[in-house]
C-alpha cells in the first residue's frame, strides 16, 4: 500500500510525467536520427549546415534592420520638432563661446536634453549627440548604471564646460570635459559617411566597440530655405554586447563571435545586407568547425561576423541486423505515441486549456479571478500564481496610471511655485500663435524679472529667496486672468502670455497693475522684504511672427526697463534691437582690438602744485580708435569692456605701457613723482592681478612708489573686509593709492580711517560750484580738512578757471588737474609740455 501511495504521488508530478513524455520523444527522435543518419546525412549535410548559417545570419540581418529602423526614426523627429529646430538656431545665432551667454543658451541646451532623454528612451537605445552647425559638440544622452544621464557643453571665457545631471536629478553640475571622452563622445563632430546621403536620410554606420558592436545612425540638418546651410548634426547609438550574440548564439545554436581582421582564409566576405538564399556562400573547413561570416560594414574599418558549428561526429555503421532493429523501434515509437496522446490528452491537454484560458483573461485586462485548477500538482500551483499575478498587474497598472499623471504634471510644471514652467509655457505660446495666425487677432507677451533679487540670494541665503519666488508666484496668479498663461521659466523671471482681446488694449494698465502687486513687502518668516520687478511688452504679429522673436523681444524691452531705472515696464521697439545690434558690434570691435594691441593710446594729463607751479604727477587716459568705428569715447567702451570681462587684458596693457612711458620721461630728464593709472573694480577682484602687478613692476623697471593706483568707491564698499585686505596688500608692495571721484558714490568717510590709502581726488562736480557756491565751498573745505586728519593728499579734478585754483590753493590743495593747466595730451605733447613747464 505504500508502494502503490508513493508511485501515486510520483505519477501525480507534473516532473514525472513529463519525464516520461520526454523519454517517449526521445525514442521517437532516436527512430527519426537513424532514418536521417542512414538516408540523408552524407548527401546532405554540408547543404544543411549552409542553410542553417544562412537562416542564422538571416535573423542576425534581420535583429540588426530592426535596430537600425529604431535608430534612424530616433533621429528623424529632429527634422519636424520645431521647437528643437527654433533652440538649435537660437544656439547657432547667439553663441558666442568667448562672450557666452549662459542663462539664455545654456537654458536652451537643457531643454534639448531633456528633448534627447525623450528620444533615446522611447527608442530603447543608449546614446544620443546633437552637434551645432559648427560641428560642436552641444548636448548629450548616454545610459548609465544609474540610469540615463543629461549633458551640456557650455562655454566660460571661450573654453567648454561640460555640465551633468542624472536622469531624476534637479541640477545639473560642472564635471571635468574628460568625462565625454570617457563616455565616447567626440567634442567635434566626426564625419564618418558622405555628407550629402545624411542630408537627404538618417545613416547607420558599425563600428567595433570593446564590450561588442556599436551602431549609430547619423542625421545631418539643413536649413530648408538655404539646403547648404547646416543647422545641426544628431548621432543615436546603441551598444550590442556579448550578452545580444551570446542570447542569438544560444537561440540559433552557433557560436557568433565579432572582428575588426578578416579571418585568415577568407579572401573577403559579402555585405551582410546582401544575403542570397537561392546561392552559397563559401564556409571555411577546420577540423573540428564550418566556418561562415559576412561582413557588417562598408566603411574603411570593416567588422565582421563569423558563425562557427561544430561537425558532428559521423555515425558508426549500423550492425547487419540494424533492420530489425529499426522496425522494432518503429513498432515502439508507434505504441509509445498512443499512449502519450492518451496522457497528454488526459493530463496535461484540459488543463494546459484552463491555464491558457487565465492567461487570455489577463490579456483581455480582466483581472478578476478564475477558478483555481485541482491537479495537485505544478499545474495547480501556476493557476495560483497566475490569479496572484493577475492582483500584481492590476496593481501595478493603476500605479503606473498614477505615477504617469505626475511625471506629466512635473515635467510642465515647475515644483517651486507650481507655476506652468518654460516647456509648458513653450508649448501654449506655440499653439497660442497657430490661433492667432489662423483667427488674425493679437496677442502680448509680458517678460518679468524681479530687480536685484541675486542680492537676496546673496545676503538672506537660496532658502529665503524660494520662499520670496512662491509669494511672488502666488500674487502674481492672482493678478492675471484665468485665460492668461502665467509661466516662471527660470530663476527670477516669468512669463505671462495674453490673449484676451479687451486685455491687449491696455497693456499700460495691466503691466502698472502687476507691477503694483510689488508695493507691499514681503512677509518671509517673520521678515519684511521689499522687492520690485521690471516688465519688458512683445505684442504679435508686430514685434514678432515666431515664439522665439517674442521671448527675444520681450526679454530685450525688460532690459530696457531695468536701465530705465527698474520697477517699471517698456514696449519693444525696433530702436531697442538696433541698440543691442550695434552694441553687439560694437562688443565684437573691441574684442578684436584687445587682440591686435594696436587700437589703443594712452593720453597724459598733467597734475599742478599750486603752490610750486611744477608738474607733479600725470595721470594716464586710455584712448581707442577703431579702424571701423572711429574714435569711440571711454564712457562707451569701458562699461562694454567691464561687462564682458575684456577689462582685465585691456587694464594690464594700460599698466604696462604707463609705467614704460614713465620710464622713457625719466630717461628723457623729465622727473615725475609719479604716474597715476586707474583701475577697475573687476581688476582687483581678479585672482591674478596682484601677482600681474608684481611682474610688471619687475619688468618695467619703475619703483612702487611711482606708481599710483586710483580706484572708484564701488569697490571698497561692494566688500569692506574684502577690499581692505586687497588695498593693503598693494599698499604693502609700496605702491600709492587714490579714492577716484571721491563723495560722489558710497559713504566712504565712516569707513576712511580704516582704509590704506594715500589720495583722496576731489570730483569735478564740486569744483564747478568755485568759489561762489557755498554748498561746494563747505563739502570741499571739509574733504581737505578731513584729508588733512587723515594725512592724505588731495587733488582737484577738473579745475577750468583762475579763480577755482585760487580758491583750492588758499585753502591747501595739493595737485591741481584740470583745463586750466592742461587737457590729456599723447605722449609726444606732453614731452613738449613738461620741456616747456620746465623752462619757465
Amino acid at each position: 500500500m505504500g508502494t502503490f501511495s508513493w508511485l501515486k504521488k510520483y505519477s501525480n508530478r507534473l516532473s514525472s510525467r513529463f519525464s516520461m513524455l520526454v523519454t517517449l520523444a526521445g525514442m521517437i527522435v532516436l527512430l527519426a536520427l537513424g532514418i536521417y543518419f542512414e538516408h540523408f546525412l552524407q548527401q546532405s549535410f554540408l547543404r544543411n549546415t549552409e542553410i542553417r548559417m544562412q537562416y542564422g545570419f538571416q535573423r542576425l540581418a534581420y535583429n540588426l534592420r530592426q535596430i537600425e529602423s529604431g535608430l534612424q526614426e530616433g533621429i528623424l523627429f529632429i527634422r519636424s520638432h520645431d521647437t528643437s529646430i527654433a533652440a538649435i538656431e537660437l544656439i547657432n545665432n547667439y553663441q558666442d563661446k568667448h562672450s557666452y551667454n549662459a542663462f539664455l543658451i545654456d537654458e536652451e541646451k537643457k531643454l534639448l536634453a531633456e528633448e534627447l532623454l525623450s528620444r533615446v528612451k522611447l527608442s530603447f537605445n543608449d546614446t544620443i549627440c546633437l552637434y551645432d552647425q559648427n560641428g560642436d559638440l552641444v548636448a548629450y544622452v548616454r545610459r548609465t548604471a544609474l540610469g540615463f544621464s543629461l549633458n551640456v557643453i557650455s562655454y566660460h571665457d571661450g573654453s567648454r564646460v561640460l555640465y551633468r545631471k542624472q536622469e531624476l536629478g534637479h541640477q545639473y553640475v560642472a564635471v571635468p570635459l574628460n568625462r565625454a571622452e570617457q563616455d565616447g563622445i567626440d567634442l567635434q563632430h566626426q564625419f564618418l559617411y558622405p555628407g550629402d546621403e545624411v542630408k537627404r536620410n538618417s545613416l547607420v554606420t558599425y563600428r567595433s566597440h570593446p564590450d561588442g558592436l556599436m551602431m549609430t545612425s547619423h542625421l545631418s540638418i539643413t536649413n530648408p530655405d538655404h539646403p547648404e546651410k547646416m543647422v545641426a548634426h544628431i548621432e543615436m547609438s546603441r551598444l550590442l554586447g556579448s550578452q545580444f550574440f551570446n542570447q542569438l548564439s544560444a537561440n540559433l545554436n552557433l557560436e557568433l563571435h565579432l572582428t575588426d581582421q578578416l579571418p585568415s582564409g577568407f579572401s573577403a566576405l559579402p555585405e551582410l545586407t546582401e544575403i542570397d538564399t537561392d546561392s552559397l556562400f563559401p564556409l571555411l573547413t577546420t577540423d573540428e568547425y564550418y566556418i561562415g561570416g559576412y561582413q557588417l560594414s562598408g566603411l574603411e574599418d570593416p567588422v565582421y561576423t563569423l558563425a562557427y558549428m561544430e561537425k558532428a561526429p559521423l555515425v558508426e555503421l549500423l550492425q547487419n541486423n540494424r533492420h530489425r532493429f529499426l522496425l522494432l523501434l518503429i513498432t515502439l515509437a508507434l505504441l509509445s505515441l498512443f499512449f502519450v496522446y492518451l496522457a497528454v490528452n488526459r493530463s496535461l491537454q484540459r488543463p494546459l486549456r484552463a491555464l491558457m484560458q487565465q492567461i487570455h483573461h489577463i490579456e483581455q485586462q480582466n483581472y478578476s479571478g478564475q477558478d483555481v485548477l485541482e491537479t495537485g500538482d505544478e499545474l495547480e500551483a501556476i493557476s495560483i500564481k497566475l490569479n496572484q499575478l493577475a492582483d500584481t498587474i492590476r496593481d501595478r497598472e493603476n500605479a503606473l496610471e498614477t505615477s504617469k499623471a505626475r511625471l506629466e504634471y512635473l515635467s510642465n510644471h515647475d515644483v517651486l511655485t507650481q507655476l506652468p514652467n518654460r516647456r509648458f509655457f513653450s508649448f501654449r505660446l506655440s499653439y497660442a500663435l497657430e490661433q492667432a495666425r489662423t483667427d488674425k487677432h493679437q496677442l502680448a507677451l509680458m517678460y518679468l524679472d524681479l530687480d536685484q533679487f541675486k542680492q537676496v540670494n546673496d545676503t538672506l541665503g537660496h532658502h529665503v529667496g524660494d520662499l520670496l519666488l512662491a509669494q511672488v508666484a502666488e500674487r502674481l496668479r492672482d493678478n492675471v486672468g484665468l485665460t492668461d498663461t502665467l509661466a516662471r521659466i527660470g530663476g527670477d523671471e516669468f512669463n505671462i502670455l495674453i490673449e484676451r482681446q479687451e486685455i491687449l488694449q491696455d497693456l499700460s494698465g495691466t503691466a502698472r497693475k502687476l507691477l503694483d502687486v510689488f508695493r507691499s513687502p514681503f512677509n518671509i518668516n517673520g521678515q519684511m522684504l521689499s522687492i520690485s520687478s521690471s516688465i519688458g511688452i512683445a505684442v504679435y504679429p508686430q514685434d514678432g511672427d515666431t515664439a522665439t522673436d517674442l521671448i527675444k523681444h520681450a526679454d530685450i524691452a525688460m532690459y530696457q526697463a531695468k536701465e530705465a531705472g527698474r520697477n517699471n515696464f517698456c514696449f519693444f521697439s525696433e530702436d531697442m534691437s538696433r541698440h543691442i545690434q550695434e552694441k553687439a558690434r560694437l562688443h565684437r570691435a573691441l574684442r578684436q582690438a584687445v587682440q591686435d594691441g594696436n587700437q589703443f593710446v594712452l593720453h597724459y594729463q598733467p597734475k599742478i602744485s599750486p603752490v610750486s607751479g611744477q608738474i607733479t604727477g600725470v595721470e594716464a587716459l586710455v584712448r581707442w580708435v577703431s579702424p571701423e568705428h572711429g574714435f569711440i569715447p571711454p564712457d562707451r567702451f569701458i562699461p562694454l569692456a567691464e561687462e564682458s570681462g575684456l577689462i582685465n587684458a585691456l587694464g594690464r596693457w594700460v599698466l604696462k605701457q604707463g609705467c614704460q612711458d614713465f620710464i622713457h620721461l625719466k630717461s628723457m630728464g623729465i622727473h615725475l613723482q609719479h604716474i597715476s593709472i586707474n583701475v577697475s573694480n573687476i581688476q582687483l577682484n581678479h585672482r591674478d592681478f596682484l601677482q600681474e602687478l608684481k611682474g610688471m613692476i619687475a619688468d618695467t623697471g619703475i619703483t612702487p612708489e611711482q606708481l599710483e593706483l586710483e580706484m572708484t568707491e564701488s569697490f571698497i564698499a561692494s566688500d569692506q573686509q574684502e577690499a581692505i585686505q586687497i588695498l593693503q596688500t598693494i599698499r604693502n608692495m609700496g605702491l600709492q593709492l587714490a579714492i577716484d571721484d571721491f563723495g560722489t558714490g558710497y559713504s566712504a568717510m565712516s569707513f576712511l580711517q580704516k582704509l590704506p590709502i594715500t589720495r583722496l581726488k576731489i570730483d569735478k562736480s564740486f569744483v564747478d560750484g568755485l568759489p561762489h557756491d557755498n554748498d561746494s565751498i563747505a563739502l570741499v573745505k571739509a574733504m581737505l580738512s578731513l584729508a588733512e586728519n587723515f594725512s592724505l593728499a588731495v587733488t582737484a579734478e577738473g579745475v577750468e578757471y583762475q579763480e577755482q585754483m585760487e580758491f583750492l590753493k588758499k585753502a591747501g590743495c595739493h595737485e591741481i588737474q584740470g583745463y586750466f593747466y592742461s587737457r590729456p595730451l599723447p605722449f609726444d605733447d606732453l614731452v613738449t609740455y613738461c620741456k616747456a613747464r620746465k623752462n619757465r
